[in-house]
């Protein structure tokens, strides 16, 4: 995979071009490189480098956040196709040096040990290519250390260790009957590489944006299961019109955007028993169309944590980010939400969930809404209204946990979840913004007890007789560590029945993704 004469020190395959910015050069030419990835070695924590598109962001003196100009992000390489060498240069950002970092140890590249790689492929599937089994090996150092080309299938891949570049495995269309079983995907962003550098501006990070699973199209019968998607920028994608997806018992850990990022033209598809740890956002919705096969996505017995803040925005003294950028102690640091909502204006016909017995966690959400599980979109189906039951729904901070729920016009149903805000006399409202209809009044609510006893609760019988949340309770569900809940919690007991025929269906009553622990 990666240029092996850069790995050793010290070496002597670096040149200086610019000495007053501390920029080196290649001493060798990499024909057809077409881009150019790398990774620092162990001694420096394994962190990504900057893929630079432009070299004018690598010799940027600024370092602050513009929407025309060039930012230098920090440590990084590029490849000039006119020249067809590389440029570096390893000095520390100032954003990396305000949150404690100093990485690499040495900013001279003939002294720091690297993996750099071109914009290729390690293994590549053709059309035909069928009944293949892969186990036990390492992928590393291409852009795609997997690429499925059109046509191929039935291919089982287990316990594979895999560093790639922005798309480490590429899925295209029509490919199917594959089965990812035990893989573990090292993305290894940096933390001081900011949301706003990759999507907005001028995108000067636009090269850390990417799946470390990419489902394209209408590839279908895909199985991922078992696997570790570490520190990578999404998890998996399939934004498009794939089917027969079933994502389950896998590991999220450090996802700096999507957990998953799923179409609204895809259906059958089940995501169940994962666990996002630490991710900006768990599940999104990506609008795609209208699914051929609605409410057929199943969203259960998940564990998505997105308590942990994240860098937003980047430095930005002129304030031209948006504020919420800016995150609430003005550091740039910020919190997502569980559930997500992508391409607003491409839903279709509508997109409903299955949305049950998952465990979700999160703070101040950057962009003011709840945790996701409303179903805020225009159009709906009036025979699949979107789903959610026995839940565990807990905000860490003091923020609302829902937003912009329709109570009364037959586009959603909740019951039996767990709402618990950790913060002690709250000021925002518990509820925010709901309405019976569409076009209907707001209505802002400080606790579950206060919807309940509100017209709206009232209404939501129309369509719903026991009324929506009539099983719903507000309380600590007391996780231990492992977001186990109490044994003689509220989470014990109370769930509502779940439809005949969803997935994970077990007839028991704990609420939330795991049944109680005993300590």
């Amino acid at each position: 995979g990666c240029y092996k004469e850069f790995r050793s020190t010290p070496n002597a395959q670096w040149e200086v071009y610019d000495s007053s910015k501390g920029i080196y050069r290649s001493v060798k030419t990499y024909p057809n490189a077409e881009g150019i990835h790398g990774y620092f070695g162990s001694e420096n924590g394994n962190y990504r480098l900057v893929s630079y598109e432009r070299y004018s962001d690598l010799s940027a003196d600024n370092e602050n956040y513009t929407d025309i100009g060039n930012i230098y992000l920090g440590p990084g390489i590029f490849w000039d196709s006119s020249d067809e060498k590389i440029y570096i240069r390893l000095k520390h950002s100032e954003q990396e040096i305000i949150m404690g970092y100093t990485i690499p140890l040495d900013t001279n590249p003939c002294s720091t040990s690297m993996h750099i790689f071109p914009n290729h492929e390690v293994i590549t599937f053709q059309e035909k290519s069928s009944y293949i089994h892969i186990e036990g090996i390492n992928l590393r150092y291409q852009n795609n250390a997997l690429e499925f080309k059109s046509g191929s299938n039935h291919i089982f891949l287990k316990n594979i260790d895999i560093i790639g570049g922005r798309t480490p495995v590429l899925i295209r269309n029509g490919v199917h009957g594959i089965v990812f079983d035990g893989i573990h995907v090292s993305g290894n962003v940096p933390p001081w590489i900011a949301w706003s550098d990759v999507k907005c501006g001028t995108e000067p990070g636009h090269a850390f944006q990417g799946p470390a699973i990419s489902i394209q199209d209408s590839a279908y019968d895909i199985e991922i299961k078992n696997c570790t998607f570490e520190d990578t920028w999404d998890g998996i994608g399939a934004v498009d019109t794939s089917y027969d997806l079933h994502i389950h018992n896998n590991i999220f850990k450090g996802t700096r955007d999507d957990g998953v990022q799923l179409g609204s033209g895809c259906s059958d598809v089940e995501i169940n028993h994962n666990r996002m740890i630490f991710v900006s956002k768990g599940i999104s919705r990506h609008g795609s169309g209208s699914p051929p096969k609605p409410g057929t996505k199943y969203i259960h017995h998940n564990i998505i944590d997105c308590s942990k803040p994240m860098l937003g925005g980047r430095r930005d003294p002129d304030r031209l980010l948006s504020k919420k950028y800016r995150g609430p102690n003005g550091d740039g640091m910020v919190w997502a939400r569980p559930l997500a909502k992508h391409e607003a204006n491409r839903f279709g016909k509508g997109d409903p969930w299955k949305i049950y017995h998952n465990t979700m966690v999160f703070g101040k959400e950057l962009n003011n809404k709840g945790t996701g599980h409303e179903y805020i979109l225009k159009y709906f189906y009036r025979d699949q209204p979107q789903e959610v039951y026995n839940n565990i729904i807990i905000q860490t901070m003091d923020h609302w946990l829902a937003r912009e729920c329709r109570v009364a016009d037959g586009s959603q149903i909740y019951d039996g979840n767990i709402y618990y805000r950790s913060i002690n006399n709250p000021k925002t409202y518990f509820f925010k913004s709901h309405r019976e209809r569409k076009k209907s009044s707001k209505k802002h609510f400080m606790s579950l007890s206060e919807f309940k006893s509100s017209k709206f609760f009232k209404s939501s019988k129309k369509y719903y007789p026991p009324g929506l949340e009539n099983s719903g309770i507000e309380a600590d569900p007391r996780l231990d560590e492992n977001y186990y809940p109490a044994p003689n919690g509220p989470a014990a007991t109370g769930a509502v029945p779940l439809p005949y025929g969803w997935p994970g269906r077990d007839g028991k009553k704990y609420r939330g993704a795991l049944p109680p622990q005993q300590p």
